[in-house]
């Protein structure tokens, strides 16, 4: 009976009401927010699952269109290599049966999408070691077939346009060796016909001669020696008999159109260097180089029609 009266003394008690009141509302409130932030991290989920189904969609559709721009390229690969080709259509077959797996795999296998991934990249550095195979195979061809012999190792254009070494800045130990290098004078380069008669007609031409004189010089070696002769057609080309006759030029070994051996003794030195015609020629220009020693010595032109 006590129990009872207490608590009946406790809720007719209006400041106990109050207090009641306040911690049902607050436990109210506080579930309230517990539920609703349970709610909030199960849309969060919802949502990132969500995100990742279409991420995993757009990957999916992102590879399809990969794998079919690689059949386009493979398409306009082209060599007459029998074995490379039938390389390239065992691996456009692979490329075709991959599109047709990749169709069967569902938009949530993100696993199986990243391995696809994988794949694509090794597909596609394939592609490229074939691509540089057919390159190096088409620029071979383009070197077997050509009409004349180009150079093998870079030559400055800017030689054939200005060939002094009067202008050249050395030290003085340059400038030493400036004084021991041969010069030519007098050059002439002729066009001759069987005759040995002068012509200017590329019909008619047999050889070319190009006669000059090495000059007197006291403090070069004395001995023999090689003079290489270089013409250049119009086109810039270096006229060669073969790739193989190579002589050294300033670090580099590059063709050469004939050569002769002389006996220098330190005295003016008439020398005439002969190319029999072996090949087609083209109307315009001629240069023509000499070289002594891995120098250049000397430049003359002539003209054909």
């Amino acid at each position: 009976m006590t129990d009872t009266s207490n608590t009946k003394d406790i809720l007719s008690d209006p400041k106990n009401g109050n207090k009641t009141y306040l911690t049902i509302i607050v436990i109210l409130l506080i579930s309230s927010i517990g539920f609703g932030y349970l709610y909030y991290q199960e849309t969060k989920k919802i949502k990132e699952v969500i995100v990742e189904l279409n991420s995993t969609n757009t990957e999916k559709e992102n590879i399809n269109n990969q794998l079919n721009d690689m059949l386009i390229q493979y398409d306009a690969l082209e060599t007459n290599n029998e074995e490379l080709n039938e390389k390239l259509l065992n691996e456009r077959a692979k490329i075709e049966e991959m599109i047709a797996e990749l169709k069967k795999v569902k938009s949530n296998s993100a696993w199986k999408i990243n391995n696809y991934k994988k794949e694509l990249q090794t597909l596609r550095d394939i592609m490229k070691s074939y691509i540089v195979q057919i390159d190096s195979l088409n620029t071979q061809n383009i070197v077997l077939t050509a009409e004349n012999i180009k150079v093998k190792t870079q030559y400055n254009n800017q030689i054939v346009e200005n060939r002094s070494l009067s202008n050249q800045n050395s030290s003085l130990s340059e400038i030493v060796d400036v004084a021991k290098v041969l010069k030519a004078k007098s050059i002439l380069a002729e066009p001759i016909n069987k005759k040995s008669k002068l012509t200017k007609k590329i019909a008619k031409v047999d050889k070319v001669k190009v006669c000059f004189t090495i000059t007197e010089n006291d403090v070069a070696p004395l001995g023999s020696r090689n003079v290489y002769l270089r013409i250049a057609r119009p086109d810039k080309l270096i006229i060669s008999d073969s790739e193989e006759q190579l002589f050294s030029f300033e670090g580099n070994n590059i063709v050469y159109t004939s050569a002769r051996e002389v006996d220098y003794q330190r005295k003016d030195l008439n020398v005439c260097i002969y190319w029999k015609k072996n090949q087609e020629l083209i109307p315009g220009t001629y240069y023509v180089d000499l070289f002594i020693d891995g120098r250049n010595i000397g430049t003359s032109t002539f003209f054909l029609k």
